[in-house]
């Protein structure tokens, strides 16, 4: 049961509460940066039609990665990873709904493709 809250809290949508949001044009599609009140950044990402759309992460206030995922036109898509309470949570989405969930302890580095985070 706890496994199952924890998952569902992390397949939520985060909600931030930011002091400031940048929204720069790339094309067709709107680059998104939102921040914490402390100036770090909180998330990134971009939109589509004003829907989120492709890469979008989140951080912690002290920089730290929450959420990386991916938006299809507003539709989770792929694999999320998650962290929390010293865990990973890895969640594949299969035409939006959560396909498979897995847990990894979150010091364990070779697990985790770092490149994503930047």
């Amino acid at each position: 049961m706890k496994a199952l809250l924890f998952t569902l809290l992390l397949c939520t949508t985060t909600v931030v509460f930011a002091q400031q949001k940048t929204a720069t044009k790339i094309s067709k599609l709107t680059k998104i940066t939102l921040f914490h009140d402390n100036g770090e950044v909180a998330q990134t990402g971009y939109h589509l039609k004003g829907k989120n759309h492709g890469v979008w992460k989140s951080f912690d206030e002290n920089g730290t990665p929450v959420t990386v995922g991916e938006y299809n036109n507003g539709v989770k898509v792929g694999t999320w990873l998650f962290w929390a309470d010293g865990r990973i949570a890895q969640v594949t989405y299969q035409e939006n709904r959560i396909d498979n969930v897995s847990y990894w302890d979150a010091t364990a580095d070779a697990i985790v493709d770092k490149s994503v985070l930047n």
